[in-house]
């Protein structure tokens, strides 16, 4: 697969600040001023586009880090949130009514799935939870009501590699938006150019790569995003999961060494499952040749960013020590 330009140019996706600082103001306000009233009236009934209007429907600052994460997953546009689940969650209910249904990967976060298992129900969104590295258990999942098909490029916890491409196809066919939480894999998958609609991210993991925040964002199309933030019907607007401008200034400063720590992760990673499996261990780690999806990983994935930097061990019982 050709590598990305975005990726590899990851150390530039950055904005001078006003005043031509290298690195973006911090825009610390809640709410902004108004000149004259009417120009606030049609800013409020999205009939003029480039003004602020109040920080839980947009903030400079985290336009900023949108647009950056916009241009590294390839989409035309991006919004930025205070968690993953924050992301996640407004995209489902944006897209789903009372009686519509996901057909969702079994194998995903656990916050994600209790979302769709336990909460979502409540709302009339009722989900099947499918092997989706097996196509055909997508497709035979798929009713009339069907309005999302949601997987993990790699999933959490069991590093399942789903196959994008074949999942478009399947989402293609049945009207259905196809929906993949990419938080394991940035720069080494591109969910968008195989075909995925929207492309999740918790920034919490890999892109921030601190542990010092939580945030999260949605990538996709400019309808789809200008939908989440709209003031009369936005989930994100009317659910109000803003993220604070100076962790979207820390997190975009974080992001020109993403693409160097990326390669670190998947070196560091491959070294110790390779020791450890030929210490004995069963490893699920799609970097090597015994991961079933291992040839895919090769097929879809930028070489050069490896397989990720997360690896499972199977002790096969819970009291075998770890030598």
């Amino acid at each position: 697969m050709t590598d990305l330009k975005s990726a590899d140019r990851i150390q530039d996706l950055q904005f001078f600040g006003e005043f031509g600082g290298v690195n973006p103001s911090i825009t610390d306000s809640s709410t902004f001023t108004f000149l004259e009233a009417k120009t606030m009236a049609g800013v409020f009934n999205g009939e003029i586009e480039g003004c602020y209007l109040y920080s839980r429907h947009w903030n400079p600052t985290n336009l900023y880090l949108s647009q950056a994460l916009a241009q590294m997953e390839a989409t035309e546009s991006a919004l930025v949130t205070s968690s993953g689940m924050a992301a996640i969650s407004s995209s489902l209910m944006q897209i789903c009514s009372s009686g519509d249904e996901i057909v969702s990967s079994r194998t995903i976060y656990g916050g994600s799935y209790a979302l769709m298992k336990n909460f979502l129900p409540k709302f009339g969104i009722n989900t099947t939870f499918v092997d989706t590295t097996k196509h055909e258990q997508v497709s035979n999942a798929i009713t009339e009501r069907t309005k999302v098909i949601y997987c993990e490029t790699m999933s959490n916890p069991m590093l399942e590699i789903t196959d994008i491409r074949e999942l478009s196809k399947v989402a293609k066919a049945n009207n259905c938006l196809l929906v993949v939480d990419n938080t394991f894999s940035p720069l080494i998958f591109n969910p968008s150019q195989m075909g995925a609609d929207i492309v999740i991210h918790s920034l919490t993991k890999f892109i921030n790569g601190m542990s010092d925040c939580v945030a999260g964002v949605v990538c996709g199309s400019e309808d789809f995003i200008n939908s989440l933030y709209d003031v009369n019907s936005g989930a994100s607007m009317l659910l109000g999961p803003v993220l604070d401008s100076h962790r979207a200034a820390s997190i975009l400063k974080n992001m020109k060494t993403l693409h160097i720590r990326m390669q670190q992760h998947a070196s560091n990673a491959l070294n110790l499952t390779k020791k450890l499996e030929t210490d004995g261990y069963r490893i699920i780690y799609p970097g090597l040749a015994s991961h079933p999806q291992y040839k895919l990983v090769k097929e879809i994935g930028q070489s050069k960013y490896g397989a990720g930097g997360l690896f499972v061990i199977d002790l096969k019982e819970k009291k075998k020590p770890i030598i």
